[in-house]
């Protein structure tokens, strides 16, 4: 804004909006300061009106029954289901980095198979179940590696637990954006990825069917 206003309206951002104000340079997105200015709107509504929205969000009856299926037969009590289902809930999860080590794997396999599974997710023009399973079979082999040497990784990173619902069917409930949010965030945990190791495995990524 020309007043160097943070916060301001969708009308306000319209009324001011100047194309020669529009930097040229790569898009940055300060996930903080969004958070910072998100957290501003939500304590300025009524308290009415946050209480309808936080139910539109995680307790909409759609929402809710594409979760039902997968915890109904795993709890025994409605205490139970925060535990098991409370990753579908929040933005981004807190695993603790032991769940990334391996009997396996290297450290640094690790963090190739998820970068390889995040890349192949990134190419996905459909978002479903069948495809998801497809694209991380299609890495697992081609590192002539077996599935059950990576979904701990991806229960770890999507769920931020050792074992939880299905976590294809959780990928999928979540949705691409949180999905691939969620597995850079773990290998963010574990490090991240270097330049030299980004160019060689995108050589790799080229060979995965």
């Amino acid at each position: 804004m020309p007043d160097e206003r943070e916060k301001f309206s969708l009308q306000e951002m319209v009324d001011h909006f100047d194309l020669s104000r529009v930097s040229l340079g790569g898009p940055i997105f300060d996930i903080e300061k969004l958070s910072w200015l998100n957290g501003q709107w939500l304590r300025e509504l009524p308290v009415e009106e946050f209480a309808s929205r936080l139910q539109t969000w995680a307790l909409n009856p759609d929402y809710m029954m594409k979760i039902a299926p997968h915890v109904q037969g795993r709890v025994e009590t409605f205490s139970q289901v925060a535990p098991l289902a409370g990753f579908f809930f929040a933005g981004g999860v807190t695993p603790d980095v032991k769940l990334f080590e391996h009997k396996k794997l290297s450290p640094d396999q690790v963090r190739q198979v998820m970068q390889l599974i995040l890349w192949k997710l990134e190419s996905l023009r459909q978002w479903e179940k069948e495809r998801i399973m497809g694209s991380i079979q299609a890495v697992v082999e081609h590192l002539e590696l077996k599935l059950r040497d990576a979904m701990p990784l991806m229960f770890a990173a999507i769920t931020g637990q050792a074992n939880s619902v299905s976590v294809t069917d959780a990928m999928e409930i979540l949705g691409p954006d949180l999905t691939r949010f969620r597995l850079r965030q773990a290998l963010d945990l574990l490090g991240g990825v270097s330049k030299k190791e980004n160019k060689e495995w995108e050589k790799l990524l080229g060979a995965i069917a």
